[in-house]
């Protein structure tokens, strides 16, 4: 007699793990400006002007100097909330945030259009290197930076930015 194949039926092993799907929806981080920043009046000459985040006069190089008048020279100053109200019992997700400043240089035009000047090396209080901080869902935010006038007979007139410049916060 012969010998009969078998059959040996196959057990493929399988098993089911499950997991679950969660999101967390936080308010937005809110900057608003509430003043612009103006280097004030300044007398003619070759320099820089150094306006200095933390409201303290500003300082200057070269033979350039800023001038007393009603056009006094101011940081520009910002609003950051977290959008969720003042109210200190509210449960906040994010109290800090980082700051992002300009990187290249901001041009300002005469308004008769043919003269310029460059103002770069913002600076910020807090820090961009440091975090700011939330208290209640509030927080100010100040920005510096140097006006450089490359020109000792530069054009007398005023000048402005054709746009503002950025800054950008973010929760951490």
């Amino acid at each position: 007699m012969g010998l009969k194949a078998q059959t040996v039926p196959v057990m493929i092993a399988s098993n089911v793990a499950y997991a679950n799907i969660t999101c967390i929806v936080v308010s937005p981080i809110v900057i608003t400006k509430i003043q612009d920043m103006r280097f004030g009046t300044i007398m003619q000459g070759k320099g820089t002007i150094i306006l200095p985040p933390d409201g303290s006069p500003p300082t200057s190089t070269g033979n350039i100097s800023v001038g007393n008048s009603n056009n006094l020279p101011s940081v520009a100053t910002f609003e950051v909330t977290d959008n969720l109200g003042n109210n200190p019992n509210t449960v906040r997700m994010y109290t800090e945030y980082t700051i992002t400043l300009p990187s290249t240089d901001v041009i300002l035009t005469s308004t008769t259009g043919t003269s310029t000047m460059r103002v770069s090396n913002f600076t910020s209080n807090p820090t961009s290197t440091e975090k700011g901080t939330l208290v209640n869902g509030l927080g100010q935010l100040s920005v510096g930076a140097t006006l450089y006038v490359e020109s000792a007979d530069q054009a007398i007139g005023q000048y402005t930015s054709a746009a503002p410049f950025p800054v950008t916060v973010n929760f951490n």
